[in-house]
């Protein structure tokens, strides 16, 4: 689709994390990255390919539910953020935004964030948490332990039990299954 709108564009495809920060070393004009590519999967994506170039225009295409997920990787320093279920003309002016140096999110996100600024969030309890938090709550719903969290995400085991103890109360719920039906609303 991206070479019929813009001819003479090389794209470089790459299918784990580390191929991806090789290719980044390229500098290529735009860098569109699935988070949960094998060896990624959290918004520490945004901050290693940043670290290779720091001015690197990225568009995270991803198929987490932007209402949660969105804002967490913009702060991160992402140029901009869709989930695949867009549509092809958003697809394209996410694109040329992004290449003529602005930043795109959907008109959603962006009434989310206005709404965030506002106080009016009260809907999405997700807002109030930080980026870890929110990883490490995607982590808890697939079923992965504190222990396999805080190897995956190289932090200690007390630091994750830490952000479990916040994230619940910030969610005003008890159990990992309340966690999980409580993200399956929100991910409507």
């Amino acid at each position: 689709m991206i070479s019929d709108f813009w001819s003479g564009v090389e794209i470089i495809e790459a299918s784990t994390l580390e191929e991806a920060l090789v290719e980044t070393e390229k500098s290529p004009s735009l860098i569109i990255i699935d988070v949960n590519l094998p060896g990624g999967n959290n918004l520490k994506v945004i901050e290693q390919l940043k670290q290779i170039q720091p001015n690197a225009k990225i568009l995270v295409f991803s198929s987490l539910n932007e209402n949660i997920y969105a804002v967490p990787y913009l702060k991160s320093g992402a140029s901009g953020y869709l989930t695949k279920n867009a549509e092809e003309s958003e697809i394209v002016t996410a694109i040329t935004t992004i290449l003529a140096g602005s930043r795109y999110s959907s008109r959603n996100v962006k009434e989310n964030m206005f709404n965030s600024i506002l106080g009016n969030d009260v809907d999405n309890p997700f807002t109030k948490l930080s980026g870890r938090e929110l990883e490490v709550a995607e982590l808890l719903t697939k079923g992965v332990g504190v222990l396999e969290i805080s190897n995956q995400l190289n932090l200690q085991m007390g630091t994750v039990s830490t952000y479990k103890l916040r994230l619940f109360q910030k969610l005003k719920i008890k159990s990992i299954i309340e966690l999980a039906e409580k993200m399956s609303i929100y991910e409507r």
